[in-house]
């Protein structure tokens, strides 16, 4: 009665032609031939029907993550879990709605800093539409599956969390979350962030104690914001040069570079950060461990061995 992955994202935007070309062109994702033509824009990187859903709005953002709570068991057990602890939910019923994210059960709620979030179940069909991933670029597969072979998800998202800091980490925990990293970066003005795994995937989510852009901080994450918010979302490829490939796209296409190309201690990826237009970043890499039982908690002071300068 745990998470088990992040299953999908489902992203707001004004303009879903920006998406439609970004995730094909520029990330190497492929669009969804399995799923309804409802208006959205479905991105597929794996066997799943899709990994991103980006819909028409007011504005650009992120507006759920999709977390996969596994068969129907486990998702009632996580729900009695969550209603017996207090936590709030919303049961969605609305059979357009299931379709529309191929689920068979759905909740929605917020961290306690406001993130918002949707905890499901599917069955096996729903979660595999039989329709091989081949992408238009040179991305051989994403990684979303485990040496075990376990379902690792999309990759992972960052959130800020600027408001109890430490209830939206037990909330997590709560969900079956548990801590990878820690890594305390006050001492240099940089904030606290828990790096937290639910599988074999060195971190699902992360949490840091930060704010998200907003109008007082001049849209600029910041220790004085108090909005929370998604920081960036990671997609992992098989290789260095499809790393390299895809920076040469962004570069080309004249998209804000976020962090410069580097190697991170905690996870041991190579990666580069870029804007999505999301108004988010997306980490873009590979090499990244994985996970097992044995695993004990490291504590950081720095993120990176090299490189990961911020541009911004």
């Amino acid at each position: 009665m745990s998470i088990k992955n992040l299953g999908y994202l489902v992203v707001q935007s004004t303009d879903l032609s920006k998406w439609d070309d970004y995730g094909t062109n520029v990330i190497g994702m492929m669009k969804s031939s399995s799923m309804a033509d409802n208006g959205s824009v479905y991105l597929k990187m794996d066997q799943r029907p899709f990994r991103y859903q980006v819909i028409e709005g007011p504005f650009d953002g992120l507006l759920y993550c999709g977390w996969d709570a596994g068969n129907e068991a486990d998702f009632n057990a996580l729900l009695e879990k969550l209603s017996a602890k207090g936590t709030a939910f919303e049961k969605i019923e609305d059979a357009a709605v299931l379709a529309e994210r191929s689920v068979s059960g759905l909740v929605r709620l917020a961290d306690p800093s406001g993130n918002q979030m949707e905890l499901y179940w599917s069955t096996d069909a729903q979660s595999n539409d039989g329709v091989a991933f081949e992408s238009s670029l040179d991305v051989k597969e994403f990684v979303t599956v485990g040496d075990d072979g376990s379902d690792m998800g999309l990759g992972h998202v960052v959130l800020n969390a600027p408001t109890d800091f430490e209830g939206v980490h037990a909330f997590y925990q709560d969900l079956g979350f548990t801590d990878s990293d820690v890594t305390n970066m006050d001492d240099k003005g940089l904030g606290h962030i828990y790096f937290m795994h639910c599988g074999a995937r060195h971190h699902s989510v992360a949490i840091w104690n930060w704010g998200g852009p907003c109008p007082e901080t001049n849209f600029q994450p910041s220790p004085e914001s108090k909005a929370p918010g998604c920081g960036h979302v990671m997609s992992e490829v098989r290789s260095l040069s499809e790393v390299g490939q895809c920076l040469d796209r962004v570069n080309e296409r004249e998209i804000m570079v976020v962090s410069s190309l580097g190697e991170h201690i905690n996870d041991e990826m190579y990666s580069f950060y870029h804007l999505t237009p999301g108004n988010f970043a997306m980490e873009f890499g590979y090499n990244g461990i994985q996970l097992d039982e044995k695993w004990e908690t490291t504590h950081n002071t720095e993120a990176s061995h090299w490189g990961h300068k911020w541009q911004g």
